[in-house]
């Protein structure tokens, strides 16, 4: 309330207003003092008096409260009795001092109200003004944008952010202080560079330019030329630091019709620039319909795991020279239509890249382990295989949870197979051996998936060998396999893999031609639809029992 006053007397003091309040004051003091008169005297109510005095003080400053308080003291003064029904009138001393405390309040209560003001406009200040570069902040920016919009001051208005993408290095690789002047001095340039735009700074690396009457493409071209001034190297105490820097253009109101729509879009189109890989990106509605197209898979996809919505198809492998199922590799899917267009792969590398994949594996293990326990109910005894990505690998809990699972469900581990990728390997090999360690130590088979499709495959394989109970041919030889050198180099794998103990599956095998080649070479066993499709239990169950017979 006291805020809203001291606002009151700053912003709303004009001629008209001044009259209005002043008069309304006199009649105040006048009725007052009739109020008192009628209630016998000054030995009743005259402290009634100090509300007007400080309403002046309040709304119109220290001067028009001496001015009430001496003409509050005067019509309490020589004309009114001290005792009205007695006709006793007061003392000279008395209504002259009076007049003194109204003054003396007024003077007091004015500089403290002066005070509270000063301190009201410090930390007003404070809350609009970034305390690293000096500059107004987010919380100003926002207010500036939000009275060009509604006072409809400009017909477009363009917003121009800039990220300083490599002041955390700076900072960690030189020093902080460099980081914060080289980021200062950058601003200052911006100021310099777009002349009487507004800057505003709203975070440590980022700062947004409003470039009013401005459209799109000449904003965009203002920020171009900024962008390739900054490619020089900035001197921060003799030290030359070289900026890297990136923009985004918003536009209202093409792009927003509001404060709130514009802002959130200055963090979206930053985020749009590493998709065009462009220095400066135009925000583009296009991309941000991508983006939350890929942002509601992903609701989706957490929807999917929270309610039971995945199911597992399994592929059988088959020895070669038996024709005998020697396992089966479980599989994920999905019982929603929403992914119709989407395969399973990009579904699992989403859920990697935000971060819940170890959720989806733990759930296909759970179940994995579970199907096994049923077909062994069932009279039907194999290994189930199951993919694990590089983040899997980072949770040794994994390994726990598995473990766990296993003696749960009285399944012998030895039926548990574990599909790694060199992708996922090569990513920290010390770490994975380590973690395939302790699978092996715990009874769980591994296998090396999509065996030649990554960099320096051979030597991987020579290091981690004895860790291996598999390698995985990637279909991408097997499709090929009918070529004499594509035969030549599948067989120097499969050699190769013998000699160090480990057997070979051959996956994606789909024409006979290719079995009989890779019967012919060496190969153990083969995954492919050539034999089997992936199944549900159920028909695998039947399909099992079929190769038995």
């Amino acid at each position: 309330m006291l805020f809203d006053l001291i606002d009151l007397g700053k912003h709303k003091r004009s001629k008209t207003f001044k009259i209005v309040v002043g008069l309304a004051i006199i009649a105040i003091i006048f009725i007052f003092r009739f109020i008192i008169y009628l209630t016998g005297g000054t030995t009743a109510f005259v402290h009634i008096m100090y509300i007007p005095i400080l309403l002046s003080v309040f709304i119109l400053g220290i001067r028009a409260g001496i001015a009430a308080s001496l003409m509050a003291g005067l019509l309490l003064g020589p004309s009114m009795p001290f005792v009205v029904n007695q006709g006793i009138m007061q003392d000279t001393r008395s209504w002259v001092f009076r007049i003194f405390m109204f003054i003396t309040i007024v003077l007091v209560v004015g500089l403290l109200l002066e005070y509270i003001k000063r301190m009201h406009e410090r930390e007003k200040g404070k809350a609009y003004t970034d305390v690293i570069t000096g500059y107004p902040n987010t919380n100003k920016f926002a207010e500036d944008l939000s009275a060009l919009i509604n006072n409809n001051e400009c017909n477009t208005l363009s917003i121009i952010v800039f990220e300083y993408k490599n002041m955390e290095m700076i900072n960690q690789y030189v020093n902080h202080e460099v980081g914060k002047k080289s980021f200062i001095n950058l601003i200052k340039y911006a100021d310099k560079h777009f002349g009487s735009c507004s800057i505003y700074t709203i975070s440590t690396n980022k700062f947004v330019i409003m470039v009013p009457d401005t459209d799109c493409g000449k904003a965009y071209y203002m920020a171009n030329k900024f962008e390739e001034k900054t490619r020089k190297p900035m001197f921060i105490d003799t030290l030359p630091i070289s900026l890297i820097i990136r923009g985004g253009v918003i536009n209202y109101p093409r792009h927003g019709k509001n404060t709130s729509e514009i802002i959130s879009k200055l963090e979206r189109v930053m985020t749009q620039s590493l998709k065009t890989q462009k220095n400066i990106t135009i925000y583009n509605n296009d991309i941000e319909a991508e983006r939350m197209k890929y942002y509601d898979t992903l609701v989706s996809l957490y929807f999917s795991l929270q309610n039971n919505m995945f199911y597992l198809v399994y592929q059988p492998k088959i020895k070669i020279d038996t024709n005998e199922i020697v396992g089966t590799e479980a599989l994920l899917r999905i019982k929603n239509d929403e992914y119709n267009n989407i395969s399973i792969s990009q579904l699992i590398e989403m859920a990697e890249e935000v971060g819940f994949i170890s959720e989806i594996t733990k759930w296909v293990i759970t179940n994995s382990i579970l199907q096994i326990k049923k077909w062994q109910e069932s009279g039907i005894h194999t290994n189930v295989s199951i993919n694990l990505s590089s983040i899997d690998l980072n949770d040794e809990s994994i390994i726990d949870f598995t473990v766990n699972c296993l003696q749960e469900n009285n399944v012998d581990s030895s039926l548990i197979e574990f599909e790694l990728t060199e992708r996922s390997i090569i990513e920290d090999v010390d770490k994975t051996l380590s973690v395939l360690k302790k699978m092996r130590e715990n009874g769980i088979k591994v296998s090396l998936d999509d065996y030649g499709s990554g960099h320096n495959s051979l030597s991987h394989l020579m290091k981690s060998s004895s860790e291996f109970d598999y390698i995985k041919i990637d279909k991408i030889f097997i499709d090929n396999i009918n070529e004499k050198q594509s035969e030549v180099l599948v067989e120097g794998i499969i050699s190769t893999a013998h000699v160090l103990g480990i057997e070979v599956v051959a996956e994606g095998v789909e024409t006979e031609e290719q079995v009989k080649i890779l019967e012919k070479i060496g190969c153990d066993i083969i995954q492919g639809y050539f034999y089997s499709k992936p199944l549900p239990p159920e028909e695998f169950l039947n399909y099992n029992k079929v190769t038995q017979c």
